[in-house]
Order: C-alpha cells, then structure tokens, then sequence
C-alpha cells in the first residue's frame, strides 16, 4: 500500500502533505468526469463538480486550514450556479438539458477576467495582504491556473463555446506549473484526462453548434416540397 501511494503521489503514505496531494489527485479526477458528462449537457456533470470541490477545496480547507474557505466557497457557489443554470433549459431524456450555443462577447471576456482575479485573490486568503506575494510567480501561476478552470464552468453552464477551451488552457498551466517539481504519476494522469475532457467539450460543442444547419440541410433534401401545397 505504501509503495503504490508513493507511486502514484510520489508522496509517504500516512502524512499531511500526502493527504493534500491525495486530495487534489481526487478532485481533480472528478473534475475530469465532470466535463465529460457537461459536454453532453448533462446535468450530473454538475453533481460530480460540485463532489470534486467538497473532495478537495473543502476539505483540505476544513483540515488543514480555515483560510482555504475563501476560495472553496465560491468554487462551490460556480458549480451550484452551474447546475441551477441548466435547470432553466429544457430536458431531452432524463438528464440531458438542451443548451442553446452562446456567442462570445467582450463582456462576457471582462466579467471572466475579473473572476479570474477573484478567484485567485481568494486563494491567497489573508496572505494577500503580506509580503508573501511580492517575490511568489510560481504560486501565482498555479492559483490563476486553477482559478482560470473553475471560473469556466460559468461559462459552459451558459453554453459558451469558448469556456471550453479556456478550461483546457487553464488546465495546461496547472500542469505546467506542477511539472516545475517531481509529481506522481497519479496526479499527472488526472491532469492530462482533465485537459483532454476539456478538449472533448470544447470539440462537442463546436458540432451542436453545427447540428441544426446539418440537419436542416438534410431535412430539405429527404422531403422536397409537397405537390399539393399552395
């Protein structure tokens, strides 16, 4: 048991740090599974975002520091959000919403980079206000990062392409970041599934964008005009 946690974390089984990075590796995994099923707009994808926060930013938060609830809560808040957001479109099957493709706008660009900064911010916590952050590049790559994936998850529960892609990009940084250290197997892999879910939804996406000018097309070409109309 000691040696498959050491390979998977390339961290001692039974210690804090062990834990935290066990955690994360968890969160992350259910993030992945998340955007898999929200790029079939469906809404369980929310239930295992919402599992994926409770996982690791609450819990880590509850454990091993109060502090961490500055960003947890409002990671919650996103995937709640998310899941009453889909509530408003209506259902094909049991689970599945029909979510209207949105366009891109410079708006929703603004109110995304200021979430962003938000996000980060709240994962300072009180050390935003220290000295702490003057000479810390690496870890204020790694807060924007992860603070880039989940403030898209507002944007693909509005149905936003893009969102898609900038989960992917914010995965990638994420990944980038944690490659500057010796990083388990187990948390690279649930990383790249991560990334390549977020790639799968922003490609799924591009095609029910697509599908009515498809079907349309073929619509039109399987029944021509009744001779009896008009």
């Amino acid at each position: 048991m000691d040696q498959l946690f050491s390979t998977l974390f390339n961290q001692p089984f039974g210690t804090d740090t062990g834990l935290q990075v066990a955690l994360s590796a968890v969160s992350t995994l259910l993030t992945a599974i998340a955007l898999m099923v929200l790029a079939h707009r469906n809404d369980l994808g929310w239930w295992f975002q919402i599992l994926a926060v409770f996982a690791g930013p609450l819990v880590l938060a509850l454990t091993f520091g109060y502090e961490g609830l500055f960003y947890a809560v409002p990671a919650l808040g996103i995937a709640a959000y998310g899941l009453w957001r889909y509530s408003a479109f209506d259902l094909r099957g049991k689970f599945t919403r029909l979510v209207p493709p949105a366009g891109f706008s410079i708006g929703q660009l603004a109110w995304g980079v200021a979430l962003v900064a938000l996000l980060t911010a709240a994962q300072w916590g009180p050390f935003l206000f220290t000295s702490a952050i003057i000479d810390a590049p690496m870890t204020w790559l790694q807060f924007g990062a992860l603070a880039v994936t989940t403030a898209s998850f507002v944007g693909i529960a509005q149905g936003v392409r893009w969102a898609w892609l900038a989960s992917a990009a914010g995965t990638a940084a994420y990944l980038g970041w944690l490659l500057t250290f010796a990083p388990g197997f187990g948390s690279l892999l649930v990383l790249v599934l991560q990334f390549l879910a977020a790639l799968y939804g922003f490609v799924l996406a591009g095609a029910s964008r697509r599908g009515p000018e498809v079907d349309d097309a073929q619509q039109g070409a399987a029944y021509p005009p009744s001779p009896y109309a008009g």
